[in-house]
């Protein structure tokens, strides 16, 4: 994966496939503390292993897939870029909580991409499920919830094209 909406679009879709019926997306850009934070948790049935398990690229609950990939290279991704991934249970929602950070400014910080894509996606293909994304940085806080989010893309876009 080339840039960070595509890992978020890949957990999103674990939380679907998981059956979470609530699935929270949170943001946030600290420009003065130079931190880029992605989290995502949902009230799916959790996880089936230990997180570490889920972490190593050889494991996934895909039928007919050998590998896992897409935890293991964010959690790389983010640490090149002096930050971390975390895979717990979410504390909110009680399914999964998988939480990214990196350094902002970091030369080594995969872009962010098309977010605003790969939300809507998710929002517009899911519509049973209840989608929650917080979007956050020094200017403003956005916050979407459900069906409104295809009619305010233009507040993700903005918030993806603000950051460096």
């Amino acid at each position: 994966m080339h840039d960070l909406s595509l890992y978020l679009l890949d957990i999103l879709e674990n939380s679907v496939r998981a059956g979470a019926t609530v699935i929270s997306a949170t943001i946030i850009a600290d420009r003065r503390g130079d931190e880029l934070s992605i989290h995502v948790e949902d009230d799916g049935p959790g996880l089936p292993v230990e997180p570490e398990q889920a972490l190593d690229p050889f494991f996934t609950t895909k039928a007919n897939k050998k590998t896992g990939l897409g935890l293991s290279l964010f959690r790389q991704a983010a640490e090149a870029a002096g930050g971390g991934l975390d895979v717990s249970r979410s504390r909110n929602l009680g399914g999964v909580s998988v939480h990214a950070w990196m350094r902002l400014g970091d030369v080594d910080r995969p872009p962010l991409g098309d977010v605003a894509a790969s939300i809507a996606t998710m929002v517009v293909t899911n519509p049973e499920i209840e989608f929650r994304i917080d979007l956050t940085d020094e200017r403003s806080r956005t916050s979407l919830r459900g069906p409104e989010v295809p009619q305010r893309l233009a507040e993700l876009v903005a918030f993806q094209e603000a950051l460096p």
